[in-house]
């Protein structure tokens, strides 16, 4: 009985030593791994990955295509908006959140490898002459930390600035030196204007960065903000802005939390005459595409209450037209169907 078993064992692995090779013969999970990677009692949770050395010759939609394959290759399905690729001229990698269990995410190297041997097409998402980097992100954030939040990842592209969009890096000494100045202009002058955000933590080319901010520099900005915008004339209400701090994915650990911090001015609601907001120190801004003006001189007042008029005059004028055009349809209604009359009898 011995003999049969140790040609079966012969006939067997052959074949497989020729198919991989021993070069490309991909390193097994010991015992030990392989007992831990058995134990599925521990419920699944959320993590995020870092797959880099992504091929950045592709588009960013392709890119995110190969990538949820690849994961679902492995037995990892996820959804594209879970996906976010970062990509750079010469560079690009990705940041996915999964919800696996953790004896799944320890075994992904090997099964990456795996998956590589088996479907040649998946090395085409890996850049010339480099292999997939396929790990967990280490950073300060927990599932827990931005379960109903907004969240970015740091490198994601927010687009170009805008009337109603502002950047600002916020490096260094930003939240005690500049952040105050900063909110009393754009604030201003977004209320001046249609209204808008001023994110800190996010580059002037629109990249994700986020500033080093703790939970008691969350409450030294909320309580500067108050402090100032109670200032402004004609008095603000707290339901024309909002002050949110966004967390920042990120791949690199740090001890203190990346965020953006994100001031919108909520579009200013329809006055019966133009109002013009000034800051605390009696300032007046107005927003321009990309840029502020001011603070406004007295005759550069007189001239923004002059056009605003001018405005409101030109919408009064098309209410009238609209108004002396239906009293003419009405007119012609009547004329063509002519007087009424009526016979009354009286039993």
């Amino acid at each position: 009985m011995t003999p049969m078993k140790r040609s079966v064992q012969t006939q067997v692995s052959e074949p497989f030593m020729e198919s991989w090779g021993e070069e490309s013969l991909p390193e097994l999970p010991t015992e030990q791994s392989l007992t831990e990677y058995s134990d599925l009692e521990e419920a699944p949770s959320a993590h995020t990955l870092y797959v880099g050395h992504l091929n950045p010759q592709f588009s960013v939609p392709v890119l995110a295509c190969l990538l949820r394959d690849t994961l679902e290759r492995l037995e990892m399905p996820v959804a594209r908006e879970h996906i976010e690729v970062v990509r750079r001229p010469r560079k690009a990698y990705a940041l996915v959140q999964v919800t696996v269990h953790r004896d799944t995410l320890a075994s992904l190297p090997w099964r990456l490898q795996t998956a590589l041997e088996e479907h040649l097409i998946l090395k085409e998402l890996a850049a010339r002459g480099k292999d997939l980097l396929l790990s967990e992100a280490q950073g300060p954030f927990s599932h827990r930390e931005i379960v109903g939040k907004d969240q970015l990842f740091q490198g994601a592209f927010l687009g170009s600035e805008t009337r109603n969009m502002e950047f600002k890096r916020g490096s260094g000494e930003y939240l005690s030196l500049a952040f105050k100045h900063h909110v009393r202009r754009y604030v201003c002058a977004f209320l001046n204007s249609e209204g808008g955000s001023l994110l800190v933590g996010v580059e002037d080319s629109g990249l994700v960065q986020g500033i080093r901010c703790s939970h008691r520099d969350e409450d030294r900005a909320r309580l500067l903000v108050d402090s100032i915008l109670q200032g402004f004339k004609p008095q603000i209400f707290p339901d024309a802005y909002t002050l949110t701090f966004i967390p920042v994915i990120s791949t690199s650990e740090t001890s203190v939390p990346l965020k953006v911090i994100r001031l919108t001015v909520h579009t200013p609601k329809a006055q019966s005459q133009p109002q013009l907001y000034q800051t605390d120190q009696g300032e007046v801004f107005l927003r321009r595409d990309g840029s502020i003006q001011g603070p406004l001189s007295a005759s550069a007042i007189q001239e923004w209450c002059r056009q605003r008029w001018l405005v409101e005059l030109g919408k009064l004028e098309e209410k009238m037209k609209a108004l002396m055009m239906e009293k003419e349809q009405l007119q012609q209604q009547l004329q063509q169907h002519g007087p009424v009359s009526c016979t009354c009898c009286v039993l």
